[in-house]
């Protein structure tokens, strides 16, 4: 569950999550049983916590050691990213964390936003991962990093790697899967489709002047040849495009990088609204991180003095929850606010 508690740290922590489940357990088994009796009790206990269980969890962590002098610190990033893995999936472990989510087996990619630096995806954060999941045993030639084009890759820093050594790193050359978002025409990158067996999708924190917001959903985008033909109606057609097979059933982590965000005039680069959120978001739900995402730059909107919600209306995410795609209400989204 989402809560306010002042300015902008409003959001418990895993011990405070913890802490009310187990009160939450003793005061129904205690309060129920008193009046139904143990049997009764007991399957009414288990039909509340069933329910909790639903609930999207979400993990948010900010260090401001992470992005410091424009840059981000390669170190910090990657203590960041096992400590938040183990936290999301609920593992001792970075190692046991990566399994619960990934087998060794399968192939990877990792899809990054490379629009509109800086405000993009960070190599370092990505190869944070790709270090986090060679050292829990996954093979990094099996996976691969990708965008819609070599040039927006290479601008934001990252090396293109078609060779047999490392993480592979190039563009989609070619797209295939004919489908429809409503009654607009498009494919998918064939890496996603072909190459691959499970997806990180690895989007940015960005206010968008025709969604609202750029985060998960939206970083799909990316994945098709059309992006243009899926922005009319405030890119609501982002909800049927997640809703493709590929993207639907592959989809297994979502690792927002907040290092740099922006709050207003995007996707391009507006350097008035941009600020060092130095973070990062995960969650293995599309739907709840982008509602999280939101509401994250709402709050830095109106510490800004900008009044109001988002401006354009934001429709992709309540319609991709209506569709069945994950939760867009915070009263079930559990969020972890981690401390460095």
């Amino acid at each position: 569950m989402v809560r306010k508690d002042g300015e902008r740290k409003d959001y418990r922590d895993m011990a405070e999550v913890m802490e009310a489940r187990v009160s939450r357990r003793q005061f129904l088994r205690r309060t129920v049983g008193t009046v139904v009796g143990a049997s009764l009790a007991g399957k009414f206990v288990e039909k509340a916590l069933a329910a909790e269980a639903k609930k999207s969890r979400v993990v948010l962590m900010q260090d401001p050691a992470y992005f410091k002098d424009r840059k981000v610190d390669a170190a910090v990033a990657r203590k960041m990213v096992d400590r938040m893995m183990c936290e999301l999936t609920g593992k001792s472990s970075s190692g046991d964390a990566w399994k619960a989510l990934f087998s060794p087996k399968e192939k990877v990619a990792i899809k990054v936003n490379c629009l509109y630096p800086p405000v993009t995806t960070n190599p370092d954060t990505v190869q944070a991962v790709v270090e986090s999941m060679a050292d829990a045993g996954f093979d990094p030639t099996r996976i691969i990093i990708f965008d819609r084009s070599d040039g927006d890759l290479t601008k934001c820093g990252f090396t293109i790697n078609e060779s047999s050594k490392g993480a592979k790193c190039y563009a989609t050359k070619e797209y295939v899967y004919p489908a429809k978002a409503r009654d607009v025409d498009t494919k998918l990158s064939s890496i996603l489709v072909n190459d691959v067996d499970a997806l990180i999708n690895m989007p940015v924190l960005k206010h968008h002047v025709i969604p609202g917001i750029t985060a998960s959903l939206k970083n799909h985008l990316g994945t098709v040849p059309n992006p243009g033909d899926l922005h009319a109606d405030y890119c609501s057609r982002l909800a049927e495009l997640n809703a493709f097979d590929p993207i639907k059933n592959k989809s297994r982590l979502i690792l927002m990088d907040a290092a740099r965000a922006q709050y207003d005039r995007g996707p391009s680069f507006s350097p008035q609204h941009m600020w060092s959120y130095s973070g990062m978001i995960a969650s293995t739900d599309s739907v709840a991180i982008d509602t999280v995402a939101a509401k994250e730059i709402l709050s830095k909107r109106n510490a800004s003095g900008m009044p109001g919600p988002i401006r354009p209306p934001i429709k992709h995410i309540e319609l991709a929850a209506k569709m069945g795609l994950g939760i867009a209400d915070p009263e079930q989204i559990e969020l972890v606010n981690l401390k460095p």
